[in-house]
């Protein structure tokens, strides 16, 4: 699941959430705080053991506050959890931010509570608090490794109150406390930021890996893997939908030509100059361009009709006619279309992506036999 980035400035500045990484890194750095529901699970059994025997041992108004005001929290985090991870946090922009939120309240309740077992004098309270507080401290370490900023604030909001208790308690060597907190928390900087550096090299070197799997290196398009992923997973959201969708099977009339008389190199030349263009006419997160292989080009357009694909279309042909005109070159790139829609309106549906690929194909052929450097549109339409 894709969790949404933070909207407020100071949880966006706690997550990094401005970082100059693809969306997606951003969005997976930040799902630490949101993942392992089992942990958070533990979390709480560990904190109600712990405030249930501070309260049995001592049976004062300030650890019975810390019981009721710690369920509450816990109760809130993982209701609130559970409704983001049911509805997505798409429905409530601020829905993340609270949740964030409701951690930091968490750990500086922890912290207070913590503060309060050192104070009592109770042996028994102490050591329970302080080792309770300590693990609580590494499971924020290796759960929110994404998002440092925010965990070290979650370790200062529980280590701070603890180690300032030591001023107010009787026993004069726990304010040792206080000369190791520096180096405590030094470390625990240091360990966070290493922890983030290498989630960041792995989510960078598993991006780049899913580029080198599914996108051409010649066009920077998708390869034949990649858009053919794309066409099923389009298939797959609107089988059940009333959305259309069109797809264009694009072939760069004479290109043989271009290599046998030319050279490979200036094949090669033609063939990134196309993706260009077809890059100009892609609009920004709704199609997708690929490159079947040699000069067998898809273009994807999600919420697009006959209009828009035919308006495509003619875009492409015209800015390939404007480029041989502008260009002293010894030969003129085409390229003919076929165009499939897939539209919500009476009709068969589609199987899979060959199938729809198949029928623009034949509207490909079409267009060669009409002359080339022209488009045609299949005359069977694929519906919901």
């Amino acid at each position: 699941m894709e969790y949404q980035l933070p909207v407020t400035k100071t949880m966006r500045w706690l997550t990094n959430a401005d970082a100059p990484y693809d969306t997606r890194i951003r969005r997976e750095l930040i799902s630490g705080p949101f993942s392992s529901r089992g942990v958070l699970w533990v979390g709480w059994f560990n904190s109600l053991v712990m405030c249930t025997v501070a309260v049995t041992l001592q049976p004062s108004q300030f650890f019975l506050a810390w019981l009721i005001i710690d369920s509450m929290i816990w109760v809130s985090r993982l209701a609130l959890l559970y409704w983001i991870t049911k509805h997505g946090s798409q429905k409530h922009p601020c829905a993340i931010d609270l949740s964030l939120l409701l951690g930091l309240v968490w750990a500086a309740e922890l912290g207070v509570g913590t503060a309060g077992c050192l104070i009592s004098g109770d042996t028994i309270l102490q050591v329970l608090g302080c080792t309770s507080m300590v693990s609580v401290n590494a499971a924020i370490a290796m759960r929110n490794q994404g998002v440092p900023r925010y965990a070290f604030t979650q370790i200062l909001l529980t280590d701070v109150p603890m180690k300032l208790a030591t001023l107010f308690q009787p026993e004069p060597l726990l304010k040792i406390f206080l000369l190791q907190a520096p180096l405590y928390l030094t470390g625990m900087w240091l360990l966070l930021n290493k922890l983030n550096d290498n989630v960041v090299r792995a989510l960078l070197a598993e991006a780049k890996n899913e580029i080198r799997a599914t996108h051409d290196p010649l066009t920077g398009l998708y390869n034949r893997v990649g858009i053919l992923e794309l066409i099923e997973n389009t298939l797959t959201r609107n089988r059940h939908a009333d959305k259309h969708f069109a797809l264009l099977y694009i072939d760069l009339d004479g290109f043989k030509s271009i290599n046998d008389n030319h050279g490979h190199a200036e094949g090669d030349k033609a063939l990134a100059e196309f993706g260009a263009t077809l890059k100009s006419v892609v609009r920004l997160n709704q199609d997708s361009a690929g490159r079947l292989g040699g000069d067998e080009f898809i273009l994807l357009m999600n919420n697009s009709g006959v209009t828009s694909a035919t308006l495509a279309a003619q875009r492409i042909i015209e800015t390939l006619q404007q480029a041989s005109d502008r260009c002293a070159r010894p030969y003129a790139l085409q390229a003919s279309i076929g165009i499939a829609l897939f539209e919500g309106a009476n009709g068969a549906s589609p199987t899979c992506a060959q199938t729809l690929i198949a029928h623009a194909d034949g509207a490909l052929y079409e267009a060669k036999r009409a002359g080339k450097n022209c488009f045609r549109i299949a005359q069977t339409q694929f519906a919901t």
